[in-house]
């Protein structure tokens, strides 16, 4: 299932991650030397080592390469890791849209399940063969090693913030590009972005967010209404 989606002309929501950049004012290139750079990354590592769930408001945009549009969407989005014995299958999220629709897509490690309400429609798949897309929030749920995981560079830094370029050691289907900006004080990720290999672009800027809120697992459940078509 990894080309989920909302509807709106030559844009999908990005599941995996959801993944974006904000415009900001970006600095010269500024050389880092390995050894800072392992730092920066051992610290954002041991962040989220340490926490157990994660609640913000996001900000998406979502532009299409062919057709140089770009939306914009609102919403709460969660993240949760899973009991230690269940490792390693993938952590759990839930990604409220506000705005412009009211889309939900959730998942409780298992089963993702995407619900257009709109058009009365829930999209149901497996979470754990959904590679591609949980290649990002896994990490967010505190499932990812870094290290493990990417080979990282240094793309820009700003007074407040790393941007960091994560090329994925294992090849991904959906991912072209991936990076994370953390917060230089606090070593959160508020931004991210992801591209497809069409080039198209999703960027989400992370606001408010609070971790160690001892969310309930039963935010990560999601009951089908009735009368709705699924499709699986």
């Amino acid at each position: 299932m990894n080309n989920i989606g909302v509807r709106g002309q030559g844009s999908r929501v990005k599941i995996f991650f959801i993944c974006s950049l904000s415009t900001i004012c970006y600095l010269l290139p500024t050389v880092v030397w390995a050894d800072e750079l392992d730092a920066i990354v051992a610290k954002v590592q041991k962040t989220y080592d340490g926490i157990q769930d994660i609640q913000a408001n996001f900000t998406q945009f979502t532009t299409s390469a062919s057709i140089k549009q770009t939306q914009k969407a609102e919403g709460v989005v969660y993240f949760k890791k899973r009991s230690a014995e269940l490792t390693p299958k993938p952590g759990m999220m839930k990604w409220e849209y506000k705005s412009p629709g009211k889309d939900i897509i959730v998942s409780d490690g298992m089963t993702i399940w995407v619900y257009q309400q709109d058009i009365g429609q829930v999209m149901v798949g497996n979470a754990i063969d959904d590679n591609g897309t949980s290649i990002s929030n896994n990490f967010l749920a505190g499932m990812g090693n870094l290290k493990k995981d990417f080979d990282i560079e240094l793309a820009e830094q700003d007074n407040a913030a790393y941007l960091l370029k994560l090329n994925p050691k294992t090849s991904q289907p959906n991912v072209q590009k991936l990076y994370i900006a953390v917060d230089k004080k606090t070593f959160f990720m508020v931004k991210t972005i992801v591209y497809d290999m069409l080039g198209n672009e999703t960027k989400v800027i992370f606001e408010n967010m609070k971790a160690n809120q001892s969310l309930s697992a039963n935010i990560f459940k999601f009951k089908i209404p009735e009368g709705v078509k699924v499709v699986k």
